[in-house]
């Protein structure tokens, strides 16, 4: 099969722990970009986030937020922002259960309030200390919040019947994306296929954690890294080695779309 396009995410895919892209990763990025073959970006991190790392690649496209916000070749073609009633809503439980989020539109975030679990979080992927502006969310388009709380903590959140058209997903020990309900990494995708017009039988998707899951149903062909979360696998079509074992240039030369 000859593949068109080719989806990949970032944390424990494109970047190990260490946060570093492996030369055979740029050596098979630049080979697929040598035969045609599009290369996206599939992540839940933010559109700001990930350009430098796009720029390192040449990689033009991206579908962020989970699905929430897809940008091809510098157009942006499909969002899917949260709605300004359940920001409203949500703003206030987090005030009153003591809890923190963070607001992220295109371009930049801000917190709720400085909180140290905010912190916490935000220096695990090496994001600089945020300002906090609480009333961000009303002049812009938020297309993903963190809600800080610890385990356990998120129930008061999820089981609340006027937070339905949202939905959480925890990511680290003190915070949860919150996302629209519905929204995945697969309907950004979906999006992107139909605009560049690309069957899904040409497209692949690589990728690691629970998130990937619903990407790795929408593709072509699904491949999982070798350090992927164990609710993974059974998506996948094919299992490569582990990210700081080239797993990337294992897999598409595996798979014949690279020699």
């Amino acid at each position: 099969m000859t593949y068109k396009m080719i989806f990949f995410d970032v944390d424990g895919t494109l970047l190990n722990e260490e946060m570093l892209i492996s030369e055979s990763t740029k050596k098979a990025l630049h080979t697929l970009h040598e035969n045609g073959v599009e290369t996206v970006i599939a992540t839940g991190r933010s559109p700001f986030h990930v350009r430098e790392l796009a720029n390192e690649l040449k990689i033009e496209s991206f579908v962020c937020y989970n699905g929430a916000y897809v940008e091809y070749k510098g157009k942006v073609i499909f969002t899917n922002p949260i709605s300004k009633q359940s920001l409203e809503y949500l703003t206030k439980q987090v005030e009153n259960h003591n809890h923190a989020l963070v607001f992220l539109s295109e371009d930049v975030c801000y917190a709720s309030h400085d909180n140290e679990m905010v912190q916490s979080a935000i220096k695990s992927i090496n994001y600089d200390p945020l300002e906090a502006r609480p009333d961000f969310w009303r002049d812009n388009h938020i297309y993903q919040c963190w809600l800080h709380c610890r385990e356990g903590e998120e129930l008061v959140y999820e089981q609340d019947k006027l937070l339905g058209d949202v939905r959480f997903f925890r990511w680290h020990q003190v915070s949860l994306d919150v996302m629209p309900k519905g929204g995945s990494k697969a309907l950004g995708i979906e999006a992107l296929l139909s605009h560049a017009g690309i069957k899904k039988e040409e497209s692949m998707a690589i990728g690691d954690g629970r998130n990937d899951i619903e990407m790795m149903n929408c593709v072509g062909m699904s491949v999982a890294m070798g350090n992927s979360h164990p609710d993974v696998i059974p998506h996948a079509q094919f299992v490569t080695k582990h990210v700081d074992e080239e797993g990337i240039a294992y897999a598409l030369r595996k798979l014949n779309v690279i020699k």
